[in-house]
């Protein structure tokens, strides 16, 4: 906490420590009239030439004017220290860079890096449309903030390249594992620089490591330049097609590089990866159109190929799709059908159910009696018709 004691801006209470690199400290520390916690970075070269001030100011507006892209960390003040150490205040990421996470993990899944490439991507397009360039794209300059999103940091190497403005870097100023071979050249920045950066950094997400930096780490700007010359390897267990596109994005001439980042951007997004593989698309069910429930009085034949009528909802009251209730009888249907001649309500009961209804039976069974009756009738009838024609002829034989 020596270190947080030492420095003191108005407005900001500084806490802690967040990290610390070659040119300056990053504390966390509040905001005090909006009550947020934020990234206070105090540059640790004091700003003692014309040269130095336009460099923080270049920085500056270059974050700030591409800090509402939601994959750029945002810049909410500046200033200078009194004793002429600049000062900027950011947004806070207290998920650290992809670096910490590269040093714990080893190596990031193929469809998170290719995910990452398309933001940090799309960010990179913002500022080259805007007319920055970044030039110092590697996995300790992404970030992840509070919401989990990678966020494009540290533009202290920008620059919004014109005729005759001070471009050009040292070498000193590079990053060795990430930079294009060009800039070890000293060559005029331009975007293909950013090109070949990204294309690095994604490439050290899949291996584990930057992919034309010795072995042994030790920086040695001759053996760097000579592996520019070898072709890239491939990296196990990724998929030929994203290696291809880095590749891509790293060919050695800046003129048969990927032409820009929008381009990078787009040719990740084309491959998809396992992102959506096997994944079935998910289709919205069209909603029901609306059917007018049957008359409870008349029910009628649809036409044909019409959908049926959904059956009435169930009445709170009791019989279910039959209005009923306090002051109004259930109705009981006797009206033909104007579509079948014939038919009643209670046939078309008869038909759903498979079971006779009691009026039919009852109607059956009157009948049947009725004829039983009349047979029995015209049997006893027959009976008494032979009886009294039979009795006079007997009586004629016994008079002879």
């Amino acid at each position: 906490m020596a270190e947080a004691g030492a420095i003191a801006v108005p407005g900001y209470e500084v806490s802690g420590v967040l990290g610390q690199g070659g040119f300056g400290i990053v504390y966390r520390a509040r905001q005090l009239a909006v009550d947020r916690e934020v990234a206070l970075k105090v540059d640790n070269r004091v700003l003692v030439s014309e040269r130095d001030r336009r460099r923080f100011m270049r920085e500056v507006t270059s974050a700030g004017a591409l800090s509402g892209h939601p994959h750029v960390a945002h810049v909410y003040d500046a200033g200078v220290l009194p004793d002429g150490r600049p000062y900027m205040v950011m947004e806070l990421c207290p998920g650290g860079s992809l670096l910490d996470r590269l040093r714990v993990e080893k190596r990031l899944l193929p469809a998170e890096v290719a995910d990452i490439g398309i933001r940090i991507a799309d960010a990179l397009a913002a500022a080259h449309a805007a007319g920055v360039l970044h030039r110092d794209i590697k996995p300790a300059n992404i970030l992840i903030n509070r919401y989990g999103n990678v966020v494009l940091s540290d533009f202290g190497l920008a620059t919004m390249p014109s005729p005759g403005s001070e471009a050009s870097v040292t070498r000193e100023s590079l990053t060795p594992a990430y930079a294009p071979p060009e800039a070890f050249e000293l060559t005029e920045p331009a975007a293909a620089g950013d090109v070949y950066s990204l294309g690095a950094t994604l490439y050290a997400l899949l291996s584990g490591r930057p992919p034309r930096f010795p072995e042994n780490g030790v920086v040695n700007i001759a053996v760097i330049m000579a592996l520019h010359r070898l072709p890239i390897p491939d990296i196990p267990d990724v998929p030929p097609e994203l290696t291809a596109v880095l590749r891509q994005a790293m060919v050695s001439d800046p003129a048969q590089r990927t032409p820009s980042v929008a381009a990078l951007r787009d040719a990740l997004s084309d491959l998809r990866l396992e992102r959506s593989a096997g994944a079935p698309r998910a289709v919205p069910p069209r909603p029901a159109s609306p059917v007018p429930p049957p008359s409870p009085l008349l029910r009628t034949v649809p036409e044909a190929g019409a959908p049926p009528y959904a059956p009435a909802p169930p009445s709170p009251y009791g019989m279910p799709g039959v209005p009923s209730g306090p002051g109004r009888e259930p109705v009981r249907s006797h009206l033909t059908s104007p579509g079948l001649k014939g038919t009643s309500s209670t046939q078309s009961v008869e038909a759903r159910t498979g079971r006779p209804g009691s009026s039919n039976a009852r109607v059956f069974l009157a009948v049947a009696a009725a004829f039983l009756i009349l047979l029995l009738a015209g049997i006893g009838l027959m009976i008494i018709e032979n009886r009294d024609q039979g009795l006079p002829a007997r009586q004629g034989q016994t008079g002879t």
